[in-house]
């Protein structure tokens, strides 16, 4: 189901990223750049059309994407493409997307309050990603890629 996510600060600096598939650390050292242009097309859309992208779909992927309503931090969630078509599911990972920020948001207010671009600080996140994944169920059907055939 839920495959990464990137947690975006207001000014779209991404913070925080996981991939559940526990791909390879060179496939992820592109998480910035992708966490930018998402941010770059949210804003595109906020302040060229006044709306808000909420999914963007692909063949494989579904992107979700989440703005917190005080802090205005972003969340995007990649997830597999069939959950789409199940509303149960989408409403799973709609309460999934509030508890990350509330954990996040709480557990790092000083370190946000002080940010100097030090990301480093959120790594230990991840530990707690993985048990609220997983109390959710959200993990299930999940295959790390060096398993998956084309």
């Amino acid at each position: 189901m839920i495959q990464e996510i990137i947690v975006l600060s207001d000014t779209g600096i991404p913070l925080f990223f996981h991939d559940f598939l526990e791909n390879d650390d060179e496939e992820n050292s592109n998480y910035q750049i992708i966490a930018s242009y998402f941010d770059q097309i949210c804003r595109f859309a906020k302040y060229g059309f006044k709306e808000s992208i909420t999914t963007l779909k692909m063949n494989k992927s579904v992107f979700y994407f989440y703005t917190h309503p005080t802090s205005h931090f972003h969340l995007i969630l990649k997830c597999d493409s069939k959950i789409d078509d199940k509303k149960l599911k989408r409403k799973s990972i709609d309460l999934f997307a509030k508890e990350v920020f509330d954990r996040f948001l709480t557990k790092y207010k000083a370190v946000l309050r002080d940010f100097k671009g030090d990301i480093s600080n959120f790594k230990p996140f991840s530990k707690d990603l993985k048990e609220m994944a997983k109390e959710r169920g959200l993990l299930r059907d999940l295959v790390p890629k060096t398993f998956q055939t084309s």
